[in-house]
């Protein structure tokens, strides 16, 4: 039975070398215009849509709830813009074809990602990446501003796509933050954490994912990880 393995994006896939970062603050400045307070935020494993929020803490949140669009269209827009520079100052780590190569014999991949998706969906393709995940069975920082709620709505897309009911331990959700363990502990899914972002394995241990990798340069270890 195939497995359906739930990828985070930024800093476990890849890394858009502050680009993307950038791309969003200018996107929240045109928006709100230049007497607005932005609060600079940790952006490590929050969806978007959290993120806003956090930045924009004078304005409130039903406000940026009906400015989401907005927002996200001047984001897309930005990043569409610097779509020459993400091409060429992209990273994609270690092992990550190799593990996606490897996967697809045995699993559905997709992406579950703070990012919107469209903005996903850029960087998968600047990157090279979109080949391998399922754009159309994933969850992103635009179905909900609280990642904890992603899972399902992933799960839900899949099953309807793949014409498939998956259990819970069927789903493996892989990411570089607390987040990302968290949010597939509150769903029941098998987590592997992966130290590629800016959380050493000391840190993610703490938060006792079902594995835990310091990168997917040992595409073996990806496939135990995965398959327990």
């Amino acid at each position: 039975m195939k497995r359906l393995v739930l990828w985070d994006v930024d800093g476990t896939l890849l890394s858009t070398d502050g680009i993307a970062a950038n791309a969003m603050r200018t996107a929240l400045r045109r928006l709100v215009g230049p007497e607005v307070q932005i609060e600079r935020t940790s952006y490590a494993g929050k969806t978007d849509w959290q993120i806003v929020r956090e930045s924009l803490p004078s304005i409130d949140e039903e406000a940026i709830n009906c400015q989401l669009r907005e927002f996200i269209a001047l984001y897309v827009a930005e990043l569409t813009a610097q779509r020459e520079a993400l091409i060429a100052r992209s990273t994609v780590f270690a092992g990550v074809v190799e593990a996606l190569q490897r996967l697809t014999d045995i699993a559905y991949q997709a992406p579950l990602t703070g990012n919107v998706a469209a903005a996903a969906k850029i960087k998968l393709e600047c990157t090279g990446l979109l080949p391998w995940l399922d754009i159309e069975a994933g969850a992103y920082g635009d179905d909900h501003f609280d990642r904890l709620a992603l899972p399902p709505i992933a799960v839900a897309r899949a099953t309807a796509r793949y014409r498939h009911t998956f259990n819970h331990t069927d789903v493996v959700i892989i990411g570089d933050t607390p987040r990302d363990i968290a949010c597939g502990k509150a769903f029941g899914a098998r987590t592997v954490a992966v130290a590629t972002g800016p959380f050493s394995l000391t840190e993610l241990a703490a938060h006792q994912p079902d594995a835990l990798l310091p990168d997917l340069r040992d595409t073996d270890a990806v496939l135990r990880a995965v398959l327990g």
